[in-house]
């Protein structure tokens, strides 16, 4: 495996991670944002929605473009972007410049997610990519629990002004780090078609039947990952009477847990066993939730459930990644691309269905169905796999 020093790793790490610092940093002064721009929570709370847009977008939009330019220039030029971006939110006038803000400041963030993936790609393959994206994960499992509790530790000591201050002192920060990085694709390696060809990759990759499948599987699981996410707050303070406080506790507990998964994939020998056996695993704690869900169990009985569920998606996600990104590695940015992209329209489909009926019975039966969906696709992908490294190494005997 390539060596890639302790600087890079946490770069890249970091730029995977900018999706809860985009969304969730200042999720504790929009009650102030509302007050200060007179206006509604829900015009605030569309803040998030535009951040989301510009997260999903921007990574289609960037992806293909750093597999004919490079990787480097566009990923500084994507955090110069994000700064500027953050000194709109900051300045803004009303509301709605600051949502049209947000919805750069989502753009900048997502060169960031999709970029750092490429260039993981570019450096990796096989189960040393799998490693990798791994650590990235145990990296970006940090990011949900961090967010939120630096944003809102924040409010002690400033204004809804002065989060964005700290987001744009981070931008700046990796704005700086990623000067640093070296390129990690070369000129004779990058596309030669014009944009517009180039754009077309973003459909060419699903010519890769491995690529499909594993984009697929990761969907779904992000499907039942993101009712979880979705759901937890009403659950946790609503049905169970939690306090914030205790919530922030729980959440961040079951937060670490990806990322201790993430860990534990790279114990696996082959890559595809901790793909299947998290696929499985991920569908019977999906089961047991529902079955707490239903019979409204006591939190000392759910929160096992949860986390062991929230193991098997760090176990997964890293594996999913690593196969769909090696499947398509000749256009790497638009299959990290696409690959990101799906996670934030699972995010999209799952959360609304979530609050549609008794919270407990909705999010159970997205939870499930998610799950289900990923096994259904996981061991087809897993078997083909399997039959692919047989065929290989009986050619290799003959």
């Amino acid at each position: 495996m390539k060596q890639v020093g302790v600087f890079a790793s946490i770069t890249l790490g970091m730029l995977t991670a900018f999706g809860p610092f985009v969304t969730d940093f200042y999720l504790a002064v929009m009650p102030e944002m509302a007050d200060f721009f007179r206006t509604s929570p829900s015009l605030i709370a569309l803040s998030l929605t535009t951040g989301m847009i510009g997260l999903a977008a921007g990574q289609l939009f960037i992806g293909p473009l750093t597999d004919k330019y490079g990787r480097k220039k566009i990923l500084v030029a994507s955090m110069a972007l994000f700064a500027l971006a953050s000194v709109g939110c900051i300045f803004a006038p009303d509301v709605y410049t600051f949502n049209a803000m947000r919805v750069f400041q989502g753009v900048g963030g997502a060169g960031g997610i999709v970029i750092s993936k490429s260039m993981a790609t570019d450096m990796f393959t096989g189960k040393p990519l799998a490693d990798f994206m791994a650590l990235l994960q145990a990296i970006n499992g940090i990011a949900p629990i961090l967010a939120p509790v630096i944003g809102g530790s924040l409010t002690n000591f400033t204004t809804w002004q002065g989060v964005f201050v700290a987001l744009l002192a981070l931008g700046v920060l990796l704005l700086v780090c990623c000067l640093r990085l070296k390129e990690t694709l070369p000129q004779e390696k990058r596309s030669q078609k014009n944009v517009v060809d180039t754009y077309a990759n973003l459909f060419k990759v699903f010519r890769k039947r491995r690529f499909t499948l594993a984009t697929l599987s990761n969907m779904f699981m992000s499907f039942a990952f993101f009712a979880y996410i979705s759901s937890s707050p009403f659950i946790f303070q609503s049905v169970y009477g939690l306090t914030p406080f205790q919530f922030s506790l729980c959440f961040g507990l079951n937060a670490v847990m990806i990322g201790l998964g993430a860990a534990a994939a790279t114990r696996f020998h082959h890559a595809n066993t901790a793909m299947k056996w998290g696929s499985i695993d991920l569908m019977a704690s999906s089961v047991l939730i529902a079955l707490c869900h239903y019979f409204h169990a006591p939190l000392a009985m759910l929160m096992p459930c949860y986390i062991y569920m929230l193991v098997c998606f760090g176990l997964m996600q890293p594996v999913t990644a690593s196969i769909a990104l090696d499947a398509a590695r000749e256009h790497a940015g638009a299959a990290s691309a696409v690959f990101g992209a799906s996670l934030f329209v699972a995010g999209a489909l799952a959360s609304p269905l979530v609050g549609l009926g008794d919270i407990m019975f909705s999010s159970a039966a997205v939870i499930v169905a998610g799950s289900a969906l990923c096994l259904a696709i996981t061991l087809p992908l897993c078997s083909a796999i399997k039959r692919e490294a047989m065929g290989r190494e009986g050619r290799s005997e003959a």
